[in-house]
């Protein structure tokens, strides 16, 4: 890594007229790769011109998402996609300094706290009776059905408020039930994220039509985790003039949850016209 002062005398040509001087610092900067990002960080940025605080920006921005990139890309690879990675690395877009380990030991609290209550005479419902008490009586979490910010799909951010958006806290749920050795899966419910829980747990998602058979009940993270049957999906659907497909009564593999949640963080961006975020988060969704 470069010493200090060779960032520093970088750092004072980023607002140089010569595009072609401006290039080469650029170019500079970024081949450093994420270790030079704190000292970028450190920097005072009241000392600079409001030109190079944007181009110094720009460039943070640029090697975060690349290093974001080449971590999705390696996630990818593998044959089970880990949910908690996934959002992990989805939510590491807008906070880069958020560490999977920080994620995983809250992940890891809520779980403990839901498995004292625990007890293998339970019945299936009376679980989830008791998951919903701890999770959102006790521990207060609670979820919107329309997320009009970013943040509110994000797994930190829903950690430090309590509060997100209804695929994400739905996700949380998910991830800490299947912790718990309960087959609770997501249902990409158009404009709505739902959970079914399951007589088993489920190994091939790609017998759609046999997979509604192995759904007991379904549980809605917006209403406190609120149970309800077919019957509601159906009413649902109706009244939004929507064909009952059976993908919508049915579980999700993690990849199609994960290509939900970008729709999401997708459909924030063109509402605030965040036309880059919108083009960078696409690139990602088209890996995946």
């Amino acid at each position: 890594m470069a010493i200090e002062s060779e960032i520093t005398a970088l750092i004072k040509l980023l607002d140089d007229e010569d595009q072609e001087v401006f290039k080469h610092v650029h170019q500079k900067l970024k081949s450093l790769g994420p270790e030079v990002i704190p000292a970028l960080e450190d920097i005072e940025i009241s000392q600079l011109p409001p030109i190079t605080h944007e181009r110094l920006d720009e460039i943070i921005h640029e090697i975060q998402y690349e290093t974001l990139v080449s971590e999705w890309q390696e996630y990818l690879k593998q044959e089970y996609l880990d949910l908690s990675t996934g959002i992990f690395l989805i939510s590491r877009y807008y906070f880069p300094g958020i560490k999977l380990a920080d994620i995983r030991k809250r992940l890891q609290k809520i779980k403990q706290s839901i498995w004292l209550e625990l007890n293998p005479n339970q019945t299936p419902l009376e679980q989830v009776q008791i998951f919903n008490q701890v999770f959102y009586s006790h521990l207060e979490y609670s979820s919107v059905q329309t997320s009009k910010d970013y943040q509110d799909l994000c797994i930190n951010h829903v950690f430090e408020t309590k509060k997100g958006g209804a695929i994400t806290v739905g996700i949380i749920y998910q991830i800490i039930a299947h912790e718990l050795s309960l087959p609770a899966y997501g249902v990409n419910l158009t404009k709505h994220y739902i959970l079914a829980f399951c007589k088993r747990a489920i190994l091939d998602f790609s017998l759609n039509e046999n997979l509604e058979k192995e759904v007991m009940f379904y549980i809605n993270p917006v209403n406190k985790g609120n149970i309800f049957s077919r019957n509601e999906i159906k009413d649902y659907l109706e009244k939004l003039q929507m064909r009952q497909e059976s993908h919508y009564f049915t579980p999700a593999d993690n990849r199609s949850i994960l290509r939900e949640l970008f729709a999401y963080h997708l459909d924030i961006c063109h509402q605030t016209n965040d036309e880059k975020s919108a083009e960078e988060l696409s690139y990602l969704l088209q890996m995946l």
